[in-house]
C-alpha cells in the first residue's frame, strides 16, 4: 500500500472513532487532521478547523482551562526540548449549544530544540459522563448504577482497597464474570506485577484524599494478555469511610492508531530517505520547499536546511524558469506529470541534466503539496551520446566492421565493408563469416584462430580475403568476443583494414632499408648480412670467401664536368656490368658514391683474381652518356677469408686498404691485401689524427711564392702555400697531408685558416709600407660548394681590413665545371666584391669554352705539367701557347707556374705570357723572408734580360 493510501485508511479509522482524534500544528495554528465529530460538536466547519482551528476554540474554553493546559505543555516541552513526549490533560469545552463537556486528552507532543511546541496528536475522550457519574455516586450510588453499567468505559468503586463495584464494561475489558472481582480482588490483580508498587502508592494517596491526574497502566486480563489503559479516579468517601471511584479506558484502539501512524510515517521516511533519486516536496501555494531527502542534498550540493525554504523555481537555471513553470503548471492541473527532461543548477553553478516526475498531494488539512522526483540522467545522456557516436563511427569508419551472432552468422555490416569487398549489405547479412576468406589460409589456420578467439576472447592477425570480383587482398583483422552475464557468447565483432598499401609501403621501406635506391643493389646493411652468412657457411665447410672493394677512378671529374645525372647513369651501367661478371650465388653491393663491393663465396685466390680481371675489363669499356663517349676505370682491392680476416668489418677494411694500394700503383688494377698495406693505412689514420690536432694547436704556417710581372720584373702577387711544422716529426710535405685532409673532410677548416692567415699577412705588409700586391689563395671544392665562401670572404676582409682587390681566389677547372650554371652565379657574386678570380691548373680538366667566356675570371694559370717540358716537347709548347693566346683573346691575364729554368722563362716571355712563378725565380718563402724580397724587388734585371734576349 502506498503512503497516501496508508494515510487515507488511518484517517478513516480516526473519523469513525467514538473519540475525537486530531493532529495539531502549533506553528500555523490549524489541525492537519481532526475527527469530523469535533466539527459537529463545536459547530465549526471542518475546513476552518484545518486552517486555523486553534484560535477558533478560544470561545469554547471554560474558565482558565486553555491557559492551564498550554502552560503544562510548554513546561513539558521545556523539560525535554526536541523530543516526543506523552501527557494527559483534562479540560472543558462548550459545544455549539453552549453545553460544557469534560475531555480527557491523551496527547503526544513534539517540540523543537528551543522547547517550543511544534505538533501534537492524540485522542480526546469525552469524560463528562464520568464526571457526572462521580457526582451521582456522591449523591446516591444506587441512583446512577444503571448509568455506570451502561457506560462504555470501565467504572469501579474501591473501598478498603478492594472493588465494591465494577461495571460490565470493566468486567468485559478484563475477561472476568460478574462478582468475580467484588470484595475479593484489589486493583493489583488488574495490572502487571511491575506496576503493583506504583498502583498501591496511588491508592494510598487517593485514600488520603489526594486527587491525581489520569495515568496510564498496563492492564492484565484474566487470560494473561495485556493492554494499555488509562486510569482516572478520585477520592469519594462513602458512609464516612475512605473510598474512591474511577474509570478505566482501554487505549488499545488509540495505540493501534498511533502505531499505524508511526509505522506509516516510518515507511514514508524509509522510502523518502532510501530512494535512489532526489525527492523534494514543495507547498504549491507558496512555491517553497518544505522537505528534501539525502539524494536531493547530493544532487543540488546543498544541505537539507538550505534546501528547505528555497523556491522550487530556484532549482533550475534562470533562463529556463519560465518554460519549466509552464510545465509544472500542467503537472499540477493533471495531479501528476512526467517524466520530463529538464536541467537543474547545483550550488556550484553546474548545470545537470535530470528527468523529473511529479505528484500532487493534498493533506488532511487541505494543504496542497507537489512532490518532485529528480533522476540524474547525466550518465544516461553520456551513454546515449557515446552510443550515437558509436553509431556514427560504425557508419563512417574507414575500416570494415562486421557483427555476427554466436553462430558467426553476419547480422550487421557498415558501409566500409561494401566499399572494400564490393558486396552490398543485403548480400552479406545472413551469411557465415568465413565466406569472405580466400584459399591462402589453411583449415588449420582458421581452426587455430577460432580456438584462440574463444579461449582468450580476442584474435588479431593478417589474413587474405577475396573481393566480390575475385581479387585477393590482405587485411589486418581483429575479432572480439562479446559475452552475456552468464558467459555465453552473444556476438563476434570483426574489424578489418585493407593493408595492401601498407604492405607495399613496407616492401618499399625494406627496399630503402636494404637496397641502394639508384642501382637497386644491396646496400651495406644487406651486404653485411650476406657476408656473415657466407662466412658462417665457409667456416663449416672449410671454404674461402673473397671481398672485393671497387672504386671508380676520377669519377668525380665526370660529376663535376657533366653533372650528377651523367654520373648516375654511369653508376647504373657499372652496376649491371658488375652483375654480369659474377655468379648467381655471389653479391654485388653499392656502399655509396662510386664505391662497390663484390662478395665471392666458395672461391680460391686464383678464381678471385680471374673475376677481378673480368671486372676491370668490363668497367673499362666506354660508356655512351648524353651523346658523350666516356671512360672510367676501376681500382679493386681483395681480402680473403679466413687468412685476412674473420668478420665483415675486417674483411671490408682490408679490401679497402688493398684498393687504395691499387690506386697508388697506377689505378685500373687490382691488389690482394697484404699486411704491409694495413701498416700504410694505419699511418694514414695516425696522420689524420695528427692533422686534427695540428689544426687545434696552430701548427700550420704559410710560405709565399712570388708572382712576377714578365714585362716589369716586379713582384705583383704571391701564392699562399700551406706548410705543416709538426713538433715531433718536423716539416710535413703538403703532398702527404693534403690528400689526407681531402679524404677526411679537414680540407674545409684548413682552407678557411689559409684564407684568414693570408689576408692578415698581406694587410700587415701593407701597414709596414711594403709595395701593395695581390695574395692568391687556393680554394678547395669543399669550400666553394659548402655555401659559406662568400660569407667567409666578407668576414675575413672585414676582420683584417684587406682591400678586396688585394685578394685572388684560385679555383680548379673541376671545381668550376661542377654545376657550371650555379658556378657562374657564385663567381659573379664574388667578382662583384672586387675580388680577383683565377683558374688554377688550366688545361688539365674538361673546360667548356661556352662557360669559360661567361665566368668572370681575371687570370688563367697554366699548369706546371705543360711548363715542365715546354722546351723539349712541342705538344706542351703548343698547349702553353694556345692557352696564352686564348687568355689574351678573352682579355684575361695569363700566369705560368712551375718555371724552373731560364729557357722556360725565355720561351714564355717570347710568347707574351703576362706573369710567372717558380723555383727559377724563388722558392716559397716564410713571411719574413718574402717581406725582404718584396722590399728589394731583385727580379727586375733578370726578367728584363730574358725579355731583351728574346727581342734580339
Amino acid at each position: 500500500m502506498t503512503l497516501t493510501g496508508s494515510l487515507s485508511l488511518l484517517d478513516e479509522l480516526l473519523s469513525s472513532s467514538e473519540h475525537i482524534a486530531y493532529r495539531l500544528d502549533f506553528v500555523r495554528g490549524g489541525y492537519d487532521f481532526i475527527s469530523p465529530r469535533a466539527a459537529n460538536l463545536l459547530g465549526i466547519a471542518l475546513a476552518d478547523l484545518h486552517a486555523r482551528g486553534w484560535e477558533l476554540l478560544d470561545e469554547h474554553w471554560v474558565g482558565d482551562d486553555r491557559e492551564r493546559c498550554f502552560a503544562e505543555l510548554v513546561s513539558l516541552c521545556a523539560a525535554a526540548p526536541g523530543r516526543s513526549l506523552s501527557t494527559r490533560l483534562e479540560y472543558r469545552l462548550r459545544d455549539a449549544a453552549g453545553n460544557m463537556t469534560w475531555y480527557c486528552d491523551s496527547m503526544t507532543v513534539l517540540s523543537d530544540i528551543s522547547g517550543r511546541p511544534l505538533t501534537a496528536c492524540g485522542i480526546a475522550v469525552d469524560v463528562t459522563l464520568q464526571r457526572e457519574q462521580e457526582k451521582a455516586l456522591r449523591d446516591s450510588e444506587e441512583k446512577y448504577r444503571a448509568t455506570m453499567d451502561a457506560a462504555q468505559v470501565g467504572v469501579f468503586i474501591l473501598q478498603d482497597y478492594k472493588f465494591s463495584y465494577v461495571n460490565p464494561k470493566l468486567l468485559a475489558m478484563f475477561g472476568y464474570r460478574d462478582k468475580e472481582l467484588l470484595n475479593t480482588h484489589g486493583p493489583q490483580a488488574l495490572v502487571i506485577a511491575e506496576q503493583h508498587e506504583f498502583l498501591i502508592g496511588k491508592m494510598r494517596r487517593r485514600g488520603a484524599g489526594e486527587v491525581s491526574e489520569p495515568y496510564e497502566l498496563t492492564g492484565l486480563r484474566k487470560d494473561g494478555s495485556t493492554f494499555p489503559m488509562m486510569v482516572m479516579g478520585r477520592p469519594w468517601p462513602i458512609g464516612g469511610r475512605p473510598a474512591s471511584v474511577g474509570t478505566l479506558i482501554d487505549l488499545s484502539a488509540q495505540r493501534q492508531i498511533e502505531q499505524a501512524l508511526k509505522e506509516s510515517s516510518n515507511r514514508y521516511a524509509a522510502l523518502f530517505e532510501g530512494a535512489q533519486d532526489a525527492i523534494v516536496v514543495a507547498d504549491i501555494d507558496t512555491g517553497h520547499l518544505i522537505d528534501a531527502n539525502v539524494e536531493a542534498e547530493l544532487l543540488f550540493l546543498r544541505p537539507r536546511e538550505n534546501l528547505i525554504g528555497m523556491s522550487f523555481a530556484a532549482l533550475h537555471p534562470p533562463a529556463l524558469t519560465a518554460a519549466y513553470k509552464e510545465a509544472y503548471t500542467r503537472h499540477i492541473r493533471a495531479g501528476r506529470g512526467g517524466p520530463d527532461e529538464m536541467q537543474i543548477v547545483t550550488a556550484d553553478g553546474d548545470i545537470v541534466d535530470v528527468e523529473i516526475s511529479t505528484n500532487v498531494i493534498e493533506t488532511a488539512g487541505r494543504q496542497r503539496l507537489i512532490q518532485g522526483v529528480f533522476r540524474n540522467i547525466t550518465q544516461r545522456k553520456l551513454t546515449e551520446a557515446q552510443l550515437s557516436l558509436a553509431a556514427r563511427v560504425f557508419e563512417s569508419s574507414q575500416e570494415a566492421i562486421i557483427i555476427t551472432d554466436a553462430r558467426a552468422v553476419i547480422i550487421s555490416v557498415n558501409p566500409a565493408l561494401s566499399g572494400m569487398t564490393g558486396y552490398a549489405a543485403e548480400e552479406v547479412i545472413g551469411r557465415m563469416l568465413p565466406f569472405l576468406g580466400s584459399d591462402r589460409q589453411s583449415a588449420e589456420f582458421y581452426s587455430t584462430m577460432w580456438k584462440t578467439l574463444n579461449d582468450e576472447g580476442r584474435w588479431q592477425g593478417e589474413v587474405w580475403n577475396k573481393r566480390k570480383n575475385g581479387e585477393i587482398y590482405p587485411v589486418e583483422l581483429t575479432i572480439s568476443v562479446y559475452r552475456g552475464a552468464s558467459g555465453r557468447v552473444l556476438n563476434y565483432v570483426g574489424i578489418e583494414s585493407d593493408i595492401s598499401e601498407r604492405l607495399a609501403a613496407q616492401e618499399n621501406i625494406r627496399q630503402l632499408a636494404y637496397y641502394d635506391p639508384l642501382t637497386r643493389l644491396p646496400n651495406r646493411t644487406l651486404l653485411q648480412d650476406r657476408v656473415e652468412q657466407a662466412l658462417a657457411a665457409a667456416e663449416r665447410e672449410g671454404k674461402q670467401v673473397a671481398v672485393c672493394f671497387i672504386d671508380l677512378d676520377h669519377f668525380k671529374v665526370i660529376n663535376d664536368s657533366l653533372g650528377h645525372s651523367a654520373g648516375d647513369q654511369i653508376l647504373v651501367q657499372v652496376s649491371q656490368r658488375l652483375l654480369d661478371c659474377i655468379r648467381r650465388r655471389d653479391t654485388v653491393a653499392r656502399l655509396g658514391g662510386d664505391e662497390f663491393v663484390v662478395l665471392l663465396s666458395e672461391i680460391t685466390p686464383d678464381s678471385a683474381a680471374e673475376v677481378a680481371r673480368k671486372i676491370l675489363a668490363a668497367v673499362a669499356r666506354p660508356f655512351n652518356i648524353e651523346r658523350h663517349e666516356l671512360s672510367v676505370t676501376p681500382s679493386l682491392g681483395i681480402s680473403l677469408f679466413p687468412q685476412d680476416g674473420r668478420d665483415f668489418e675486417s674483411l671490408l677494411k682490408y679490401a679497402d686498404v688493398a684498393m687504395y694500394r691499387a690506386k697508388e700503383s697506377g689505378r685500373n688494377a687490382f691488389q690482394f691485401f697484404a699486411s704491409d698495406m694495413n701498416i700504410a693505412a694505419l699511418e694514414r689514420l695516425v696522420l689524420e689524427n695528427r692533422l686534427r690536432q695540428g689544426l687545434e694547436r696552430g701548427e700550420f704556417i704559410l710560405h709565399y711564392q712570388p708572382q712576377i710581372n714578365v714585362a716589369t720584373g716586379r713582384i705583383v702577387g704571391a701564392e699562399a702555400l700551406i706548410r705543416w711544422q709538426h713538433p715531433e716529426i718536423g716539416m710535413v710535405s703538403p703532398g702527404k697531408f693534403i690528400p689526407v685532409a681531402e679524404l677526411s673532410g679537414l680540407i674545409g677548416p684548413l682552407g678557411d685558416w689559409v684564407l684568414r692567415e693570408a689576408c692578415r699577412q698581406n694587410r700587415a705588409w701593407q701597414i709596414a709600407g711594403l709595395p701593395s700586391i695581390c695574395i692568391a689563395v687556393n680554394v678547395s671544392s669543399v669550400q666553394f660548394r659548402g655555401g659559406r665562401l662568400e660569407e667567409s670572404v666578407r668576414e675575413v676582409l672585414a676582420e683584417t681590413g684587406l682591400p678586396a682587390e688585394c685578394l685572388e681566389l684560385e679555383l680548379t677547372e673541376g671545381t668550376l665545371m661542377s654545376d657550371a650554371k650555379a658556378t657562374v652565379d657564385a663567381l659573379q657574386r664574388l667578382s662583384a666584391m672586387n675580388i680577383r678570380l683565377a683558374i688554377d691548373d688550366f688545361g688539365t680538366g674538361y673546360s667548356s669554352l661556352s662557360y669559360l667566356k661567361r665566368f668572370p675570371i681575371d687570370r688563367l694559370k697554366i699548369d706546371q705539367s705543360f711548363v715542365r717540358d715546354i722546351v723539349t716537347d712541342p705538344d706542351d709548347w703548343a698547349i702553353a701557347s694556345a692557352i696564352i693566346s686564348m687568355g689574351h683573346s678573352l682579355r684575361l691575364k695569363v700566369i705560368a707556374e712551375g718555371v724552373e729554368h731560364a729557357n722556360q722563362l725565355e720561351m714564355l716571355a717570347h710568347q707574351g705570357c703576362d706573369e710567372v712563378q717558380g723555383y727559377h725565380l724563388s722558392f716559397p718563402l716564410p713571411a719574413e723572408e718574402f717581406a725582404e724580397l718584396l722590399q728589394q724587388q731583385t727580379f727586375a734585371s733578370q726578367v728584363r734580360q730574358q725579355s731583351f734576349d728574346m727581342g734580339d
